[in-house]
């Protein structure tokens, strides 16, 4: 009988496991490299657009490397590859034309630039978008524009199972 409730036991373990392997980001958000990603349609201001992702548990998201960003532009061709010149909203600002931009959640200032040829424009407050029509090179603008939105967040942690031996035993490679 102890057998079958340790099969069970470790039926559960295993169950749990896989689920929670399948649920790493929400639903109807992408995951790539342990952050999820999604695009909201909805054409909003880049003040409403942080507002918008902080209420989801996320940020505006801020592209780090040319693969992230590449990543981004596929994600956002992917939804609206027919559509007109719309661009995507990432969190990247310059409050002041004397001031430099700087990124949500990152206090060393931006470690990755993309930017289009002439940009960024000079000009007081103005925010970053990520340009469908440029291959995803980034164009400044003003704030009060709208645009869609990507928010990301970091993916749920990751589970480890843990083996069991013919006894219900949990067993490691650890000495």
């Amino acid at each position: 009988m102890a057998s079958i409730f340790d099969s069970l036991i470790l039926l559960m373990f295993v169950w749990g496991g896989l689920s929670t392997l399948s649920a790493l980001c929400p639903p109807g958000w992408k995951n790539w490299h342990q952050s999820c990603y999604a695009i909201y349609f909805d054409r909003i201001s880049w003040v409403d657009a942080s507002k918008s992702c902080d209420g989801k548990h996320s940020h505006l998201v801020v592209p780090n490397s040319q693969a992230e960003n590449d990543f981004l532009w596929r994600m956002v061709m992917e939804r609206y590859e027919t559509a007109e010149e719309r661009g995507v909203l990432i969190g990247c600002k310059r409050e002041s034309a004397d001031s430099s931009f700087e990124c949500t959640g990152n206090t060393e200032g931006m470690s990755f630039t993309n930017w289009a040829t002439g940009f960024p424009e000079q000009g007081a407050r103005q925010c970053v978008v990520l340009s469908k029509g440029g291959n995803g090179t980034w164009k400044s603008y003003g704030c009060e524009l709208r645009k869609y939105v990507v928010c990301a967040m970091p993916d749920a942690p990751r589970v480890h199972c843990l083996a069991a031996d013919a006894n219900g035993r949990f067993v490691t490679d650890l000495p």
